[in-house]
């Protein structure tokens, strides 16, 4: 029978020593990364060029045909590493992939619209292509677009891409590192030693070569000519040099947008879960003091009453406006269709944002029967409201001076605002995916507005109104912003034909608008 060891009895010599926590080594940050190690160094390869043509022909070329090839190239990539790495896009990606092809497609064919929708198509296209991202790797806090939308857009943005910046140079210096040592282990010792013995050989020659060539130059003017005439340099003028540095700088910008877009897809596809999940913000906010009921009451009927007396207001200068024994000049009625429009859309997004605390904050639910759903019911339909009284003024605007960009895009924007009052008037009754439904219109409605001719419309519409002498003055910024929006030479000559045919008043005679260079570009 062997002895056990007993107790305090001392260690034996050959067992190891414990690790202390200061000489253990550090964590290796790739050692967790799923899937093979080379389709992640293949990835990172590819990122360069992807991220060099974004920004060299994207970014800073002339043609408009990248913002549809861009979302292809940057999905198949995409879609092919998650594949590769045996991930499973989201359900909604193939919409918002949707949404990105046909804004791409938009732009490519039509250019870029004018003014501030041109501002907002530009963004929506980059925020789209980000939430494809998250959707395609599964990084979406709920697994689809709903209330957790904000969260997201801050993964996006922040956490996935800065988290993970710099993990693309980690795989390339490890790939690089890797293969450096299995070279130099295949190389028996000789043969390292040879190699450093060659290279030291090169660098003798050349120094001694080069001293020896200049001073045999020196000694003889034929040898010293031959020389010169073979080993000349070749001489680069200012626009070569110019020509070089301007691909060395897209070269250096594209480095840390290669990095910041590595770093949102496989950032995303190195995660299992995204990096705060719809779970863990509900128990954050159950840990969160409740908003008491009263206070809640108080802030949602003081806000009633306010909207009650403003209404009560609207309706005497709607009576006013009406029972006038003079009819009202143009500029009163623009006045009145103009004042407030914005600040209207200010309160509904305050609306919004009352519903969503009151929701979440407060210890029963909105959509709880009783009289606090009651008076959200009431808070809701004065949003509503405002709603229609904002399209009331902005339609009788629309019609008092036609229609521009930048009023079809506030007509836009008041359409998909005037859905979510609806949606959250209906989800007080009834459990709809209200959030989810009015994220999916915005992003569908964008698109096919984008595709739209709206300057093409405008300045029809524009040109009607000049020939049935409902107004009087020729709208030169809406003529010429329409008609340079992605070189619209067609749309130019047919303003040049139709001008003619119009019987101007004298201030915008054929003297007066023969001035506008826009129009005139392509004739002789």
């Amino acid at each position: 029978m062997e002895p056990t060891a007993k107790e305090g009895a001392g260690r034996p010599l050959s067992s190891p020593a414990p690790v202390s926590p200061a000489n253990a080594a550090a964590p290796d940050p790739l050692a967790a990364l799923p899937g093979p190690r080379r389709v992640w160094g293949w990835a990172a390869v590819l990122s360069y060029p992807l991220a060099w043509f974004y920004t060299r022909v994207l970014v800073f070329g002339s043609g408009t045909w990248p913002w549809a090839v861009f979302p292809l190239l940057y999905m198949a990539a995409v879609l092919a590493m998650a594949r590769a790495l045996g991930r499973k896009a989201g359900g909604n990606a193939p919409f918002w992939g949707a949404c990105w092809v046909l804004q791409g497609l938009a732009a490519a064919l039509w250019g870029a619209h004018a003014g501030p929708l041109g501002i907002c198509q530009g963004l929506a296209w980059h925020l789209t292509a980000i939430y494809w991202t998250l959707a395609a790797t599964g990084m979406q806090a709920a697994g689809r677009a709903n209330a957790m939308v904000l969260l997201d857009g801050v993964a996006g943005l922040f956490t996935l891409p800065f988290g993970n910046f710099l993990l693309r140079l980690q795989l390339l210096w490890r790939g690089l590192k890797g293969a450096y040592r299995r070279r130099a282990g295949r190389m028996g010792p000789d043969r390292r030693r040879r190699r450093w013995e060659l290279a030291a050989g090169l660098v003798l020659a050349l120094l001694l070569g080069g001293y020896a060539l200049g001073e045999l130059s020196a000694a003889d003017a034929g040898f010293g000519a031959l020389m010169d005439r073979w080993l000349r340099w070749p001489r680069l003028d200012d626009r070569t040099l110019v020509r070089l540095f301007e691909q060395a700088f897209y070269l250096a910008l594209s480095l840390p947008v290669g990095a910041w877009l590595f770093g949102l897809a496989g950032g995303g596809l190195r995660r299992k879960a995204p990096p705060v999940a719809e779970a863990q913000v509900y128990a954050w906010l159950g840990r969160c003091p409740r908003l008491p009921r009263l206070t809640a009451r108080l802030a949602v009927g003081g806000l009633c009453l306010v909207y009650a007396l403003f209404f009560a207001v609207q309706a005497a200068e709607f009576a006013a406006a009406l029972g006038a024994p003079v009819p009202l000049t143009p500029l009163e009625v623009s006045t009145f269709a103009v004042e407030g429009f914005w600040q209207l859309c200010r309160i509904l997004l305050l609306n919004f944002a009352v519903l969503a605390a009151v929701h979440f904050l407060c210890p029963c639910p909105a959509d709880a029967p009783g009289r606090d759903r009651a008076g959200l019911a009431v808070f809701a339909g004065f949003g509503l409201a405002f709603a229609a009284l904002a399209a009331a003024k902005l339609g009788l605007y629309i019609a008092l001076y036609g229609p521009t960009p930048r009023r079809i895009l506030s007509a836009w924007f008041l359409m998909v605002l005037g859905l979510g009052c609806v949606l959250a008037l209906v989800r007080l009754f009834r459990r709809i995916q209200a959030v989810r439904i009015t994220v999916a219109v915005l992003a569908l409605s964008f698109s096919l507005l984008c595709c739209a001719d709206l300057e093409g419309l405008c300045v029809n519409v524009h040109l009607d109104r000049l020939a049935a002498g409902q107004t009087q003055t020729v709208d030169w910024l809406l003529l010429g912003g329409c008609c340079d929006w992605g070189g619209r030479q067609e749309l130019t000559a047919r303003v040049r034909d139709r001008l003619r045919t119009l019987d101007l008043p004298a201030e915008d005679s054929q003297d007066e608008w023969a001035c506008q260079d826009w129009l005139w570009q392509e004739e002789s």
